[in-house]
């Protein structure tokens, strides 16, 4: 069945933020948070904590661990590896009624009920990986709550800019491939898509020519109404242009 119309999501925008960053199976994140801060702490003047070079050396390699996992995120291509803990290090963590929330990186974290309503669409490769939320002094979960990280892992690409007015602000260079974009939600008027999007197989899906745009087709956007979760991922209806 096609669509009405598409949606974007400004969730990566607007979506309440949390302390709480994302670690892998392959990593101590516990041991390389220990050691940054021991770092930054030895920069203070007159500071008297000592970051030996063993100590420098260990934080490099975790370090780099890190930045070969996280490979893959920022244009949204999916993880190789995906996480699998979540460590809180703010004081506060999100309340049952909050289905996305944002944590360190813009990452996109969904609660189960929100989580189980995805999966009955078409996700594509975007995966969804099961996580809880662990207290960084006690090393235990803060409750027995499952979370799920949203792993963006689908290209499709819909947009026309230059009938999209101030909403897309052309950044100046390429990326990917395609001429960059960035998504101006607070101008007048809508995004304009192509009439393809309509029948797009995909439910959730990136446009690599538009910055951290997440899209979302009118069947999923229906059911986030039905289930009270629309206003959580901050959505706005996309113009479609037809010839």
């Amino acid at each position: 069945m096609s669509n009405q119309t598409v949606w974007i999501s400004e969730a990566r925008r607007w979506a309440k933020y949390y302390d709480i960053s994302a670690s892998f199976p392959n990593i101590d994140y516990r041991r390389y948070h220990i050691l940054w801060h021991k770092k930054e702490g030895s920069r203070v003047i007159n500071s008297k904590i000592i970051f030996t070079d063993k100590e420098k050396q260990e934080l490099e390699v975790l370090s780099e661990l890190l930045k070969q996992s996280w490979k893959g995120f920022s244009d949204f291509r999916g993880l190789s590896v995906l996480p699998d803990k979540l460590w809180r290090t703010g004081l506060s963590i999100p309340k049952e009624t909050k289905h996305i929330f944002k944590i360190t990186g813009s990452c996109l974290i969904l609660s189960q009920a929100c989580s189980e309503l995805l999966q009955e669409f078409n996700l594509g490769k975007t995966g969804l990986a099961k996580v809880q939320i662990y207290n960084m002094e006690t090393q235990e979960p803060d409750d027995d709550r499952i979370f799920y990280y949203l792993d963006m892992a689908e290209w499709r690409h819909y947009l026309l800019p230059e009938k999209s007015g101030d909403t897309c602000y052309y950044v100046g260079y390429q990326t990917n491939g395609y001429d960059a974009y960035q998504y101006r939600g607070f101008r007048d008027g809508n995004l304009t898509l192509s009439s393809e999007a309509l029948n797009c197989d995909l439910d959730l899906w990136h446009d690599p020519m538009l910055w951290d745009s997440i899209f979302i087709s009118d069947r999923l956007c229906k059911a986030l109404k039905k289930a009270k979760m629309f206003k959580q991922f901050y959505l706005k209806p996309c113009d479609i242009f037809t010839k």
